[in-house]
């Protein structure tokens, strides 16, 4: 017989293959395709998911999306789900991946910086034990941003065939690139049936982009008769053949390749001088549907054969060949002329120098044919094989074992593997695989190891209660007395995230009768016992149990509980303020970095950049942010972008504050962060900054959004927010009404988790208005601030101490008063810290202090006149000249040369047009020059030089001119 092949087929031995050529009946399908490869190629990626029933021709659809993207150079990575009750998390990602980076270092761009963690889980050879923050999230976005890498110069595809066997993080990480890879030339393109595990994330794709499902359908009769053509390379097939097909194939491409293959293998259709030709009746000899094709094809094998092709159905889909003697129980000989028979029985396929069923159908049905006795053996003989050959049971060979073990009886055994699976999948941080395949593992074998590894996935992935109530069960049957104590702790870490310090309490208390004495079990206990003190507010018991901790941990080597306790530590002693708390931070932060305990060592780095930024030293921020960033701790960069846009905000500087809020609300929306509703509130202050109060207003509904009554949010946006918008405005007269507001929401927010910097403009505006001359705000404040606390809360005791004094008349003690306010002001501007609100509360201070008749005000509002013109907050700078004016001081006015007069100049009150005198006593022109070159006369140019010297306090041109270039001007 002759050997007949299709382009594209392939096979061993002399068997005729019937695989159709071309591809018939998908031009629209095939159209819309090759047009998103081009926009890939562009740098306008997507998802597109076929949609098909099995047989329907995806696979082929996906074929020519391949051939299509490496004819225009675009790099293209394949990976497939497959089968089995127990997921392997990332499977289809992983197989991708790794097919492309196997062997080669992960890419040094900028674009991985932080990611190359996340990528680690998926490709091993990048593995770096400094990653962080195992999330679902950011692994699909170091994905995201290899593949838009991979494909900068002509795009990059990646396919993901059978998602309705995916695992649950891998329809996640699908469903995240597509909101992701538009406007990136990544292209990914998948496939499933209508039913199974990706129908949830057709319904959302498609409500989210009707494109991104493409249906593909089963063939008209026509497109069946064009592609039995095809298969058979003939312009047109016998029409018994064609009816034969068209009825029995029910429109499946797969089907009809087939049911040709069947008519071939059986001698029912042979190819004899050029031409097929019928041998006989077609329905009494092929049969009537696949899977009595695929019996008829396997029952012409010998039984050495056939055995050799179901152990590789055992197996799975594709399989590696050199372990089918040990699970057939044949030798190597016998091995390879079974492969050569299916393939030429057209069973099998090659690709790539690897054998696979022609289809998952194929497999499937072979697997249903085994007796249940056969299958059991040969489950068994595999399970055994995979295990001698692969110790371990590395990447998803612990979830096959566990499979095999099942379908061979072994329950205990299959529990065990599936425990050991859900294990690895935890700590991959996908704790979607890793809950399912927990549970799985307790229905097969319900054992305490599957219990207790339940409970802390549970904890992990936010579910306390059930945590807990399972917990409860779980915690008597353990026998072993630091195991217990061990998941008793979890149970109460759980706890205190949960906001019940009861609960936690009683763990802890049981976790302590479990361990009686040892101090290593004394140093955990007590790390956690403190956790639970100080969100409870029993702080003097906090410290004392978190001191203990420490020194046991030390002693014993448990650098993660000494760093647990030292936190507690600090944050005790931040309530005094944060100098206090800082040695804490700073030995947690060494002590980590000896251990090598990356997270712990970023958490104390952290934690010291906000407090010396919250004492005025901003810049640790932004050491720690790159520290971050090289940990792949990208949670973390977003909190330092939060940092640095409060910052920002509250020194009035607009374009950093919208950059480092959209930078954070940008990332929190991407990755799912909690940060996300300060983030869009800072970009409300950047908004109030811009004068722009619709986007305002659309940033606040944002922030609001989760939690219209969180009260952090509200207090904020009442005394950070709008009062920011009311000074750079002008509006100062709405501002009381804004930070009462603020305190009403202040009152009921956690004291421990906000500064509220509004407090201080609180306090100001009451020390000046109200009747008890806010002594009743004034001890709100102490109580609220609690201690000495910072800079700002320092610095507004002594502007309340000043205005005070003013309104009794108390010249000394204003002038005492105002004298400290301006030395904490100094300290204040140095550190560049609330510069802006310092402005601001400056101005209302300076309208007290003309009304009383104190301290230097015109001084003062002409600072900050010279700095809001210098911001260009017109309205501020407005109310400023507003307020000179009525306190009978010269106004600085706009004239020619006003734009360039630097801030430190404008703040004395030289004026546009005396600045231009200056420059030219800088050049020394004498002032005949000065008046020709300014067309003024000499009386005028002595004028304008009277009242430098009066501005300046200087008393010659030289003076004035050594003045002039410290501020800046240079002769040009």
């Amino acid at each position: 017989m002759a050997d007949v092949r299709g382009p594209g087929a392939v096979a061993i031995g002399s068997g005729p293959s019937v695989l159709c050529g071309e591809l018939v009946g998908r031009a629209a399908e095939v159209a819309a395709l090759h047009e998103r490869v081009a926009a890939a190629a562009r740098g306008d990626g997507g998802v597109v998911v076929l949609v098909g029933e099995a047989g329907a021709g995806k696979s082929r659809l996906v074929a020519e999306v391949t051939a299509a993207a490496r004819a225009v150079g675009a790099a293209v990575l394949t990976g497939r789900a497959v089968p089995g009750r127990i997921p392997v998390p990332y499977r289809p990602v992983a197989e991708a991946l790794l097919a492309a980076f196997r062997t080669v270092p992960v890419p040094d761009a900028p674009e991985l910086v932080g990611f190359h963690g996340h990528l680690g889980r998926i490709v091993p050879a990048w593995r770096d034990a400094a990653g962080v923050e195992e999330s679902p999230v950011l692994l699909s976005e170091a994905v995201v941003r290899l593949l838009a890498l991979l494909g900068r110069d002509a795009g990059c595809v990646l396919v993901l065939e059978d998602l309705h066997w995916a695992d649950p993080e891998t329809l996640d990480a699908v469903d995240y690139l597509a909101d992701a890879v538009p406007g990136t030339p990544v292209l990914c393109v998948c496939t499933t049936r209508p039913e199974g595990a990706a129908a949830g994330l057709i319904d959302r794709l498609a409500r989210r982009d009707p494109r991104s499902v493409l249906p593909v359908s089963m063939l008209p009769p026509a497109d069946v008769d064009r592609m039995v053509a095809a298969c058979l390379q003939v312009s047109a097939a016998p029409p018994e053949v064609l009816e034969f097909v068209r009825a029995h194939a029910e429109g499946s491409p797969f089907l009809v390749e087939e049911l040709l293959a069947g008519l071939v293998a059986s001698d029912a259709l042979t190819f004899v001088d050029g031409r097929w030709s019928r041998s006989g009746e077609l329905t009494p000899t092929v049969p009537s549907g696949l899977k009595e094709s695929i019996r008829s094809r396997a029952g012409a094998l010998d039984p050495t054969s056939r055995r050799v092709v179901d152990a590789a159905a055992v197996l799975g889909r594709r399989f590696d060949w050199q372990l089918l003697p040990g699970v057939a129980a044949v030798d190597g000989r016998a091995v390879v002329d079974g492969l050569r028979a299916a393939v030429a029985e057209q069973l099998f396929e090659v690709e790539d120098g690897e054998f696979a069923f022609r289809h998952a159908l194929t497999r499937e049905a072979l697997l249903a044919d085994l007796l249940p006795p056969d299958r059991r053996d040969l489950a068994q003989r595999a399970r055994s094989v995979i295990v001698r050959a692969h110790p371990g049971l590395p990447g998803a060979l612990c979830e096959q074992v566990a499979e095999l073990a099942e379908a061979a009886g072994e329950l205990a055994d299959a529990a065990d593997h599936l425990v050991e699976s859900a294990r690895r999948a935890l700590a991959q941080g996908a704790l979607g695989t890793a809950e399912t395949t927990a549970r799985r593992a307790r229905r097969l074998a319900p054992t305490l190891d599957a219990d207790e590894l339940l409970v802390r996935i549970l904890v992990a992935a936010g579910k306390p209660a059930e945590a807990s109530d399972l917990g409860t069960e779980v915690v008597p049957r353990i026998d072993d007395p630091e195991r217990r104590a061990d998941l008793l702790l979890v149970l109460a870490r759980a706890a205190v995230e949960a906001g019940d310090t009861g609960r936690a309490a009683e763990h802890v208390a049981a976790a302590r009768a479990a361990l009686r004495g040892g101090p290593a079990a004394a140093a955990r206990i007590d790390a956690v016992a403190a956790h639970v003190a100080l969100d409870d507010g029993r702080l003097a018991e906090a410290e004392a149990l978190a001191t203990a901790a420490v020194a046991a941990a030390e002693q014993t080597g448990q650098p993660d509980v000494e760093c647990e306790a030292l936190e507690v530590l600090g944050r005790v002693a931040s309530v005094a303020g944060p100098d206090a708390a800082a040695p804490w931070r700073e030995r947690a932060a060494e002590v980590a970095e000896r251990a090598g305990l990356h997270t712990w060592h970023l958490r104390a780095r952290q934690q010291a950049a906000i407090a010396a930024w919250a004492n005025g030293d901003p810049s640790r921020l932004r050491s720690t942010r790159e520290l971050a960033q090289r940990y792949g701790a990208l949670v973390t960069v977003a909190v330092m972008d939060l940092s640095l846009a409060d910052i920002a905000l509250s020194n009035f500087d607009r374009a950093g504050c919208l950059a480092a809020a959209q930078a954070c609300a940008d990332a929190s929306r991407r990755y799912g962060l909690a940060t996300e509703p300060v983030a869009q509130l800072w970009l409300a202050g950047a908004h109030a900054l811009a004068g722009d109060e619709p986007a305002m207003r659309t940033a606040v509904a944002a922030a609001l959004a989760r939690d219209p009554a969180d009260a952090r949010i509200l207090a904020d946006l009442y005394g950070r927010v709008l009062p920011t918008h009311c000074i750079v405005s002008g509006e100062l007269d709405a501002l009381r009404g804004h930070l009462d507001t603020m305190m009403e929401h202040v009152r009921v927010a956690p004291p421990l988790r906000s500064v509220y910097p509004g407090r201080t403009l609180w306090l100001t505006v009451h020390a000046i208005d109200d009747d008890d001359l806010g002594a009743a705000a004034r001890a709100e404040f102490e109580d609220s601030v609690a201690g000495p606390g910072l800079l700002m809360f320092t610095h507004s005791r002594h502007v309340a101490d000043a205005i005070v004094c003013g309104r009794r008349r108390d010249a000394a003690g204003a002038t005492a008063a105002a004298a400290a306010m301006e030395a904490a002001d100094a300290q204040m501007r140095h550190t560049a810290l609330n510069i802006g609100m310092l402005h601001g509360q400056r101005m209302l201070v300076a309208a007290a202090a003309i009304r009383d008749g104190w301290g230097d005000p015109v001084r003062w509002l002409r600072e900050c006149e010279a700095f809001f013109t210098a911001g260009g907050y017109a309205g501020a700078a407005r109310r400023c000249r507003i307020m000179l004016g009525a306190a009978g001081a010269p106004v600085p006015r706009r004239s020619r040369g006003t734009s360039a007069v630097p801030t430190g100049l404008r703040a004395m009150g030289v004026t546009g047009r005396e600045f231009d005198v200056l420059q030219l006593v800088v050049e020394g022109c004498s002032t005949r020059e000065i008046g020709e070159s300014l067309f003024l006369s000499p009386k005028t140019v002595e004028r304008h030089l009277s009242s430098l010297f009066d501005r300046t306090g200087v008393r010659n041109r030289v003076a004035l001119a050594e003045l002039a270039r410290a501020h800046g001007v240079e002769t040009g």
